[in-house]
Order: C-alpha cells, then structure tokens, then sequence
C-alpha cells in the first residue's frame, strides 16, 4: 500500500451472472498492480486499510455500466 497511487472501484454490466464489481490498486508505474472482484476472499481485510487512507470513499458500488470511480488519490 505504501506505492498506491490510487484506488478504483470499476463496474461493467456482467452482473448478476459476473464479476460486476473490481477493486483496482494503481501502483507508481501508473499501472494496476492489483485487482480482486467484489466478495473475493481478503476483501475485507483489504477494504479496513483502505479506509485508514486518507480521504478514501467507496463510489460508484451501485453502477451497472462499464465504469470506473476514483475512491483514493495519493496526495502529489
């Protein structure tokens, strides 16, 4: 989490027969470095340090378009 550069939640219109909901961690390639859908094992865990982040808000959990929302920012 130290490298993070941002957080994403991203939506696609798969569901309910898909993983609909993505978690995505930018690291400081500019890249995704990590992805893990919704319910996944360890979500939990993941999103408890997530909220420890500054300025981290859960968005778009709700969208059934392909779509990504910003939840985080590392500060420039």
């Amino acid at each position: 989490m130290a490298d993070a550069r941002a957080i994403y939640v991203e939506t696609n219109d798969t569901g309910p027969w898909g993983a609909d909901v993505w978690w995505l961690v930018e690291g400081p390639s500019g890249q995704i470095d990590l992805a893990f859908p919704q319910l996944a094992t360890g979500e939990e865990l993941a999103l408890n340090r997530f909220h420890q982040l500054p300025g981290f808000v859960v968005k778009g959990m709700n969208s059934v378009e392909n779509a990504r929302f910003e939840c985080w920012k590392a500060p420039s």
